[in-house]
C-alpha cells in the first residue's frame, strides 16, 4: 500500500475536526435560534438523507468499478500467459513445418540424386556395351577383306544407326549432343566409320561433369534454403524474446497496477469509513434536528410572536447550510486533488526507494568488494611475509649446507688421503702377500723334490735290500716293513694331497679377503684401517696356518711310522723316540729316519 505522509495525515485531521467544530456550532445555533416551521426542518432531513444515499451509491458504484479493474488485470496477466504460450506454440508449429518442409525438399533432392547417379550408371553400361559392340564389328569388318567398299560404308551405317538408337533411348535428355555427333557422322563419311572410344568418354565425362554441377547446384540451393530458414527460426526467437519481454513489462505494470488498486481500494475504506462517520454524524444531527425541532415547537407555541426572528435564523441556517455544502465539495474536490498529489508523491517515493535500495544494493556490493580486495591484500602481504620468512630461513639453511659443504668436503678429501694410503698399504701388502706365497711355494715344492728323492732312495735301498736278502729266512719280516714303508709313503703322498688344498683353500679364503676388502674400500677410512689390521691378522694367520701345515705333516708322518714300528718291534721304541722327535724341526727328517730304519733292520738282521 501507498505510505502517507504526515503532514498529510494531520492536515487531513485538522480539517475533519474543523468540520466537526462547524457543525457542531451549527447545531448550538440551531438549538439557541430554531423557532421556524416543521416542514422545512423535515424537507432538509430529507435532502440530507437523499445525500447520503447518492454518496452510498457513489461508493457502490466505484467499488464495482474497482472490482472490474482488478478483474481487467486479473484477465490481462492470465491472458499475457495465455499469449505466450499461444506465441510459443505458434513459433513451434512453424519450426515444425519448416523442418517437414526441409526434409521433404531433402528427400526430394536425394532421389533426383539417386535418380542421376543410376542415370549416369546407366550411360556407363551402354558406353560399354557400345564399345563391344564396335569391337565386334570391328571384327566382322576385318573378316571381309574382299567385299566391296560400299558395303563396308553400308554396314558401317547400319552399325552406327543401331548406336545412334540406342544412345537415343539410354540418353533422351542428352539429344542436343547426339544430333551433333550425327552431323560430325554426316560430314566425316565413311572415312569415320569406327569412332573412337574417346568421344563416347568425353561423352560420358561431360555428363558426369554436368550431374555432378547440377547436384552441387541444389546442394547449394538447400545450404541457401537452410540458412533463409536458420534466419527465420532466429528472427522468429527474437520475436517470441521480444513478445516474453513485452508480457514480462506488461506484467510488472500489471503489479503496478494491482498495487494501485490495493491503494485505491483502502482510500476507498477510508472514504467509507469518513462516509459512516459522517452518516452517524447526519444521525446525530438528526437527532439534535428532532431535539430543536420539538424545542422549536415548544418555542413557536410558546414565542409565536418570534416568527419573524425564526424565519431569519432559518434563512441563515439554509444560508449556512449551503456554504457548508459548497464548502464539502470543495474539501471534497481538494481531497482528491491531494490523494492525486499523494499518489504521485508515493509513486516518487516508490521510486526514490527503488533507487535507494539500487544504491544500498551497489554499497553492498563495493563494500563485498573492498572487503575481499582488503582480504586478498592482507592474504598477499601475509604471503609476501611468509615468503620472505622463507626465504631467510632458506638462505640460513643454504649457508648452512654450504659449511657443513665445506666441512664434508674437508672429510671427503681427508678420507680420499687415508684411502689412498690404504690403497698403497695395501698393494704393498698384496705384493708382499705375493712375495710371501711364492716363497711359500717355492720352499714346499724344494721339500716336496727332497721328501720324493728320499723315498727314490728308500726305493733303491729296499730294492737292494729285496736283491740281497732273498736267500735269508727273514724275508716275510723285510716284506712287512717294505709293506710298512709303502704305506708310509701313501701316507705322504696323502698328506701332500691334504697340504695341497689346504694352500688352494688358503689362497681362496685370501681371494675372498682381497674381495672383500676391495668392497670395503668404498665405505669410511675407518673400515678400511681397521680391513687392513684384518688382513694383517689374516698374513700372520696363514703364516701360522702354513707352519702348523707342515709341522702336523711332519709329526703325522713320524707318529705312524713310530705306531708302525711300535707294532713290528716293540723293542726298539726308545731308540726311535729319541732319534724321532729331535729331527722334527729340520728338513730332512723322513731320509734320516729312513736311513736310522734300515741300520737298525740291518742290526737285527745280522744279529
Amino acid at each position: 500500500f501507498p505510505p502517507m505522509n504526515s503532514t498529510q495525515i494531520s492536515d487531513l485531521k485538522k480539517e475533519n475536526f474543523n468540520l466537526k467544530l462547524r457543525i457542531y456550532f451549527l447545531e448550538m445555533r440551531m438549538q439557541q435560534k430554531f423557532d421556524g416551521p416543521t416542514e422545512e426542518i423535515y424537507k432538509i432531513n430529507i435532502e440530507l438523507k437523499v445525500e447520503i444515499e447518492s454518496l452510498k451509491r457513489d461508493l457502490q458504484e466505484r467499488e464495482k468499478l474497482l472490482i472490474k479493474a482488478s478483474k481487467a488485470v486479473e484477465s490481462l496477466a492470465q491472458g499475457g500467459d495465455a499469449e505466450i504460450q499461444r506465441v510459443k506454440e505458434e513459433a513451434q508449429k512453424k519450426l515444425q513445418e519448416m523442418e517437414e518442409i526441409l526434409t521433404g525438399r531433402i528427400n526430394l533432392l536425394e532421389e533426383n540424386l539417386k535418380a542421376a547417379q543410376e542415370e549416369a550408371e546407366k550411360a556407363i553400361v551402354m558406353t560399354e556395351k557400345e564399345k563391344a559392340l564396335r569391337m565386334a564389328a570391328e571384327q566382322k569388318l576385318s573378316s571381309i577383306p574382299s567385299a566391296p567398299a560400299k558395303d563396308l560404308h553400308m554396314i558401317a551405317g547400319a552399325d552406327k544407326d543401331r548406336l545412334i538408337e540406342q544412345l537415343n533411348l539410354s540418353l533422351k535428355s542428352k539429344e542436343a549432343i547426339i544430333q551433333h555427333l550425327e552431323e560430325e557422322k554426316s560430314q566425316s563419311g565413311s572415312c569415320d566409320g569406327n569412332l573412337s572410344a574417346e568421344k563416347i568418354r568425353e561423352l560420358t565425362i561431360a555428363l558426369r561433369h554436368e550431374k555432378d554441377s547440377e547436384i552441387e547446384a541444389i546442394r547449394m540451393e538447400l545450404k541457401n534454403e537452410r540458412n533463409s530458414f536458420e534466419k527465420k527460426i532466429q528472427s522468429l526467437q527474437e520475436e517470441l524474446q521480444e513478445r516474453e519481454n513485452e508480457l514480462a513489462v506488461e506484467k510488472k505494470n500489471g503489479l503496478k497496477r494491482d498495487k494501485t488498486i490495493q491503494g485505491l481500494t483502502v482510500a476507498l475504506k477510508a472514504k467509507e469509513k469518513e462516509n459512516e462517520e459522517l452518516g452517524s454524524e447526519i444521525e446525530d444531527l438528526n437527532a439534535s434536528l428532532t431535539k430543536a425541532r420539538e424545542a422549536t415547537h415548544k418555542a413557536h407555541m410558546q414565542k409565536f410572536k418570534g416568527a419573524e426572528d425564526y424565519q431569519a435564523l432559518l434563512i441563515e441556517k439554509e444560508t449556512l447550510l449551503a456554504e457548508l455544502r459548497s464548502e464539502n465539495l470543495t474539501k471534497d474536490a481538494e481531497n482528491r486533488k491531494l490523494q492525486r498529489r499523494i499518489k504521485r508523491t508515493d509513486q516518487e517515493l516508490n521510486d526514490l526507494n527503488v533507487e535507494r535500495e539500487k544504491m544500498e544494493k551497489e554499497l553492498d556490493e563495493a563494500q563485498l568488494q573492498k572487503s575481499r580486495s582488503d582480504k586478498a591484500i592482507n592474504d598477499l602481504r601475509n604471503q609476501l611475509e611468509k615468503l620472505h620468512g622463507e626465504m631467510t630461513e632458506k638462505e640460513k639453511a643454504v649457508e648452512r649446507y654450504n659449511i657443513l659443504l665445506s666441512e664434508s668436503n674437508q672429510k671427503l678429501q681427508s678420507q680420499e688421503l687415508v684411502i689412498k694410503r690404504l690403497t698403497d698399504s695395501v698393494n704393498q701388502k698384496d705384493l708382499l702377500l705375493q712375495v710371501g706365497n711364492l716363497k711359500i711355494t717355492l720352499h714346499k715344492e724344494s721339500e716336496y723334490e727332497k721328501l720324493i728323492l728320499a723315498l727314490k732312495k728308500e726305493q733303491n735301498i729296499y730294492s737292494t735290500l729285496v736283491k740281497t736278502f732273498k736267500e735269508s729266512d727273514s724275508l716275510n719280516s723285510l716284506q712287512t716293513e717294505l709293506n710298512n714303508i709303502f704305506m708310509l709313503r701313501k701316507q705322504l703322498e696323502d698328506d701332500i694331497l691334504a697340504n695341497r688344498n689346504l694352500q688352494k683353500i688358503l689362497e681362496d679364503q685370501i681371494k675372498d679377503v682381497k674381495n672383500r676388502r676391495d668392497e670395503t674400500l668404498s665405505f669410511c677410512g675407518d673400515q678400511t684401517s681397521y680391513m687392513s689390521i684384518c688382513l694383517g691378522e689374516q698374513d700372520h694367520l696363514n703364516l701360522q696356518i702354513d707352519q702348523l701345515s707342515l709341522e702336523e705333516l711332519k709329526k703325522k708322518v713320524l707318529i705312524s711310522g713310530v705306531n708302525k714300528k711300535k707294532q713290528s718291534h716293540p723293542g726298539v721304541i726308545p731308540h726311535l723316540s729319541l732319534k724321532v722327535f729331535p729331527l722334527a724341526c729340520s728338513v730332512t727328517l723322513i731320509s734320516k729316519r729312513s736311513l736310522q730304519t734300515i741300520s737298525y733292520l740291518k742290526k737285527g738282521l745280522y744279529a
